[in-house]
């Protein structure tokens, strides 16, 4: 399966590579969306190469630090925040272009995250279906919405568990509040809504191209 997705993954990646460089070469705003969007890819790479594996340990690893990275994909919706440094009218044309290059970085960011999501499904959930997928995209999203308020709120980074732990720590103990508990849930609503519209959906796909199979071998 690995091997004969390589031209999927490989055509990902350069629009990542190529979304980058966009951003690098012509003067928006949002420079910052280089180094988000870069972040957002590893969880992918972690999660393929979670698939690649073939000791247990190495998957535990990669499964563990695509974990810890995710909520940077889920991340990128906080960055509409940045829309108040361009104004939010749209009365002017340059205006466009700033909300195109925000939204497509935003928009490429989450879906690079669900679809590394959906990789680790396969990994661990043999029927991705019923309760075990519900619980799983919750359990993901209440994760990803406190790693997400970390970093927005406390601005802390993923690699700071190694880097920082007891800092990680003491943070996470102060920040337990009202405020908190407010933010982690409404994000985590918003992200099982989008996880399981997506899950669904390609659902509804993949049981459209079997009809489409069977459709074409009975006439066959």
């Amino acid at each position: 399966m690995f091997k004969k997705n390589t031209n999927n993954m490989i055509m990902v990646h350069l629009v990542v590579l190529a979304f980058i460089a966009f951003v690098y070469l012509t003067p928006t705003h949002f420079d910052f969306l280089m180094w988000n969007v870069f972040l957002a890819l590893l969880p992918l790479d972690f999660a393929l190469l979670a698939l690649a594996s073939r000791l247990k340990i190495s998957q535990i690893i990669f499964s563990g630090l695509w974990l810890l990275f995710f909520p940077n994909t889920m991340y990128m919706i906080t960055d509409f925040i940045h829309l108040q440094y361009i104004s939010t009218a749209l009365d002017v044309r340059y205006q466009y272009f700033n909300y195109s290059v925000l939204a497509a970085g935003i928009f490429v960011g989450v879906y690079l995250g669900i679809l590394s999501l959906e990789i680790m499904m396969r990994i661990y959930l043999r029927n991705r279906t019923g309760w075990s997928v519900l619980i799983t995209l919750g359990i993901v999203s209440w994760l990803s919405s406190f790693g997400i308020y970390l970093g927005r709120f406390l601005r802390l980074n993923s690699w700071d568990v190694f880097t920082n732990f007891d800092v990680v720590i003491a943070n996470v103990q102060s920040s337990v509040s009202k405020h908190m508990f407010a933010f982690v849930g409404l994000f985590a609503l918003a992200q099982f809504a989008i996880l399981i519209a997506y899950h669904y959906g390609g659902r509804i796909l993949s049981s459209l191209d079997f009809e489409e199979k069977i459709e074409s071998s009975e006439k066959n």
